[in-house]
């Protein structure tokens, strides 16, 4: 892991957005603006180039967090995380079929966010 890394934090709960944003730069990682929706996090990601992003599945808008990750890659070589509140089998192959870093299932520390990280960067 360098200062280098940069992360994309796709979350619309904002306690939730803050919790990790704040654990992550303390451990060195680079935040990205905060995107709250898909839309949003498209944006984002083609300005901002993230190493990895930290993808909602569940968000406000138009676009959920699978549909946001695959518009992503469409344009970047990316790595992505998704969290979610669900453990349900058709969600968990929709994610594993995007070839993740991983899943977390939610309430995620940054810890365990870390620990993912850490395996990779």
């Amino acid at each position: 892991m360098t200062d280098q890394t940069r992360i994309l934090l796709v979350e619309d709960e904002v306690i939730t957005a803050s919790s990790l944003k704040m654990g992550l730069e303390s451990a060195g990682y680079r935040v990205c603006p905060l995107a709250t929706r898909g839309d949003l996090a498209i944006k984002i990601a083609l300005s901002e180039k993230p190493d990895v992003i930290l993808m909602d599945v569940n968000l406000a808008g138009k676009l959920n967090g699978i549909e946001t990750a695959k518009a992503i890659l469409k344009s970047l070589q990316t790595k992505i995380i998704f969290l979610t509140g669900y453990h349900d089998d058709e969600i968990i192959s929709q994610i594993n079929a995007l070839n993740p870093l991983g899943y977390l299932v939610k309430p995620v520390s940054a810890e365990r966010v870390r620990d993912i990280l850490d395996e990779h960067f």
